[in-house]
C-alpha cells in the first residue's frame, strides 16, 4: 500500500503467510520533516494500525460464507482494478 502525505510516503508491504495470517512491514520515507506532525499522516503510527486492522478485516471477510471469490470486489476495489489494468498495459507494451 502506498500512502502519500504532505511530508512524504508511507509504504506498507503486506506478506501473506498463510490463509489466515499476514505480516506487514511499514516503511517511511520523509521528504519534508517540517510537515511530519501536521494534517494528513500526522499520527502515522495510528494510521498504520488502522491499515493493519483493515487488512485483518479483509482476511476475516474472505473467510465469510457470504464472500464470492474473485480477483477484485466490484463494489470496493474499482480503483485498485483500474490501477492494475493501467500497470498491465504499460508492462505489456512490446
Amino acid at each position: 500500500m502506498f500512502n502519500f502525505y504532505p511530508w512524504g510516503l508511507s509504504l506498507n508491504v503486506v506478506y501473506p503467510l498463510a490463509v489466515n495470517k499476514t505480516k506487514i512491514d511499514f516503511h517511511t520515507y520523509v521528504w519534508d520533516a517540517s510537515l511530519m506532525n501536521q494534517g494528513a499522516g500526522a499520527n502515522l503510527h495510528q494510521t498504520e494500525m488502522e491499515d493493519e486492522a483493515v487488512v485483518e478485516s479483509v482476511q476475516r471477510g474472505v473467510r465469510s460464507r457470504l464472500y464470492e471469490c474473485g480477483r477484485f470486489s466490484p463494489a470496493m476495489e474499482q480503483g485498485v482494478h483500474y490501477f492494475h489494468r493501467m500497470l498491465t498495459k504499460c508492462v505489456n507494451t512490446t
